[in-house]
């Protein structure tokens, strides 16, 4: 399973408990906001200014 740009943030947390540990590292508290069940990885990617692939890759790299 991968995680798109698309991906619901709740639904991407829910991969692994690795994919929390990214959030945390790039100073995001998406597992305790209110937005969390509606924002997707490219709304927090945007409202954020991450870099879209790095931030995809460790996504990804983190519930292989």
């Amino acid at each position: 399973m991968r995680i798109e740009f698309d991906t619901p943030v709740q639904e991407a947390l829910k991969m692994s408990t690795d994919v929390v540990d990214v959030f945390k590292r790039n100073d995001l508290y998406c597992p305790g906001c209110h937005g969390m069940s509606q924002d997707t990885i490219k709304t927090v990617i945007v409202n954020n200014g991450l870099d879209p692939d790095k931030f995809l890759k460790e996504l990804n790299e983190s519930v292989k």
